[in-house]
């Protein structure tokens, strides 16, 4: 499994996988939100099986007063039969938070293809679950 920030030639594949979670979603949205919001306000990261992108995660990092800096995974979603992939990509995600010196993550918002026991770990916090360092 490969586990990277997606170039823009992929972001077609990345659209074509959130619209399974955002339906309503147009290209139209999704290239505009992207070309406002990415690198600093949203990154789009994909998880690579045999070259095909298998799990699309949308994150943000912010910084306040309660909680520092910190990841959000805003999107997470996976092609079916590949829900058993999501703890992986949880796991990078914790060390890209790292990476980027985030005192934790915070899964929220949409989701498909992530359950419980990918969130080892985590905590509930108001409407999703939190992991600090």
């Amino acid at each position: 499994m490969q586990f990277r920030e997606l170039s823009a030639s992929e972001l077609v594949e990345g659209f074509a996988l959130l619209t399974t979670l955002r339906p309503e979603l147009t290209s139209d949205q999704f290239d505009a939100f992207i070309t406002s919001q990415y690198p600093k306000d949203y990154r789009p990261i994909g998880a690579y099986q045999r070259g095909e992108l298998q799990i699309y995660a949308g994150v943000s990092i912010r910084e306040n007063l309660e909680l520092g800096r910190h990841l959000i995974v805003d999107d997470f979603v996976t092609y079916g039969g590949y829900e058993h992939l999501s703890r992986g990509m949880i796991d990078y995600l914790v060390d890209y938070a790292k990476i980027y010196k985030c005192q934790s993550i915070l899964v929220w918002g949409k989701q498909q293809g992530l359950n419980l026991n990918d969130l080892e770990g985590f905590r509930p916090k108001r409407d999703g679950f939190i992991k600090t360092f």
